[in-house]
This record gives structure tokens, C-alpha cells and sequence, in this order.
């Protein structure tokens, strides 16, 4: 998802690596739950070995929990791209097992339901063969590893404190409907620390593809070019 982006950011003269976390892409994983911290480890050895120190790490939604929990780690320098820093309610658990029960069933009722509604509404129909293509990468993900990446998500910690100790920036749609404003501005008053947050107007989860323009300006802000 990051490609176009990557060609920009490697224009102005910086490296790039693109990452498939586990369950994701090309990267597989065997297990019963695949955690956000286990998802930072391999992250962590990665740096390791390529001798990657104090990074700009730009995570998009679940690749934010991943970059909270590496940097506990080592240093980075993280922006949350339409992530969030709390754990999940219990609504929203109870939503990631509905999840975890269709995904059992019948993945593709899933895919088909949850996709689309990553965009903004006023967005899906110049969207349309995104989120087609999105729903056909996503079908061969093996359904175990769905709810394995699903359950590390309902089980993740929160990591409010972070803002405490580091420096952490956020970037946010302005019509997310899976980082809800409310939601976020609610847990916001909560911390001592206030992160800098950009808004992409007109903007759902998407913006790499609802808004690439506007993200694009983000990430050079962040880059500090």
C-alpha cells in the first residue's frame, strides 16, 4: 500500500523499507494469536539487522499499535497514520471476535463488508477499483491468519503512557469511521502530553488513496523537509 509513497519519500533522498507483517503479504505465521508486540520483535530484528538506527517510522493503522509497541524497544521516530494509543473497549473486542467468528465461516463476507467501509463514503466511488483490489489481495490470506492478526489487535495494550516518555505525531481523517474524532479527541484529554496532530480533510482511513496529496504533505512535515 505504501509503494507510491515510497517512490516520493525516496525522491527526496531518503531509504525506505516496506514491511508485510506477520499475517500480512507475503509474510505467513503459525499460531493461535499474532501480537503486537511479537509483530515489533520481528520489526526490531530487522533494524538489527540492517543496522537501521532512530528511524522515521510511519505506521497505518495496525502498523501504528506495532510501532507503539517498538518503540519500547529502540528509538524511532513514530507518526500514527490513522491509528490510535488505547486498548480496546469492550465493544469493540466484542467486535473483533464477531470478526474472528465470520472469518471462520465465510471470509468473504468479511472482506466484501469491511473493506469498503475503510473509505470515506463520499470517497468509495473514485475508490472503486481500490477497494477491489484490496478485497483480492486480502482473499489470499489464509483465514487462520485473519483471526490470528485480529485477536493480537483485540488483545493490544494501551499505550498511552508512551506520550509521556516520547515524542509521538499523528496524522487523522477527518471521516474516519474506524478512529472515530470523538473517540479520539475523548482520549486525548486524557493524556498530559498532547501529540501534534494533522487532519486530512475529506479523508476516511484511507487517505494513501482517498487523499494521497494531502498524506503526502504530512510525511514530508514529519520528514522535516
Amino acid at each position: 500500500m505504501w509503494d507510491d509513497v515510497s517512490a516520493e519519500v525516496v525522491a527526496l533522498g531518503f531509504k525506505t523499507i516496506l514491511l508485510d507483517f506477520p499475517c500480512h503479504g507475503k509474510s505467513r505465521f503459525k499460531g493461535e494469536i499474532c501480537t503486537m508486540a511479537f509483530m515489533a520483535n520481528c520489526v526490531d530484528a530487522l533494524c538489527k539487522v540492517e543496522g537501521i538506527a532512530n528511524p522515521f517510522v510511519f505506521g497505518h493503522s495496525m502498523g501504528g499499535y506495532v510501532g507503539l509497541e517498538l518503540l519500547k524497544k529502540r528509538a524511532i521516530q513514530l507518526t500514527l497514520v490513522h491509528s490510535n494509543f488505547w486498548d480496546d473497549p469492550a465493544p469493540k473486542k466484542k467486535d473483533r471476535n464477531r470478526v474472528v467468528s465470520i472469518v471462520a465461516q465465510n471470509k468473504m463476507r468479511l472482506l466484501n463488508e469491511a473493506i469498503p467501509n475503510l473509505f470515506a463514503t463520499k470517497n468509495r466511488d473514485n475508490c472503486e477499483g481500490t477497494i477491489r483490489d484490496l478485497i483480492c489481495e486480502a482473499e489470499t490470506i489464509p483465514s487462520a491468519e485473519i483471526i490470528a492478526s485480529t485477536k493480537g489487535m483485540r488483545d493490544r495494550l494501551h499505550n498511552g503512557k508512551l506520550f509521556e516518555m516520547y515524542e509521538v505525531k499523528m496524522i487523522h481523517g477527518e471521516l474516519d469511521t474506524v478512529v472515530k474524532t470523538e473517540k479520539l479527541n475523548e482520549e486525548l484529554s486524557l493524556l498530559k502530553n498532547q501529540p501534534n496532530i494533522q487532519l486530512i480533510k475529506d479523508a476516511g482511513h484511507m487517505s494513501i488513496w482517498e487523499r494521497p496529496h494531502a498524506l503526502m504533505k504530512c510525511i514530508k512535515t514529519n520528514l522535516g523537509v
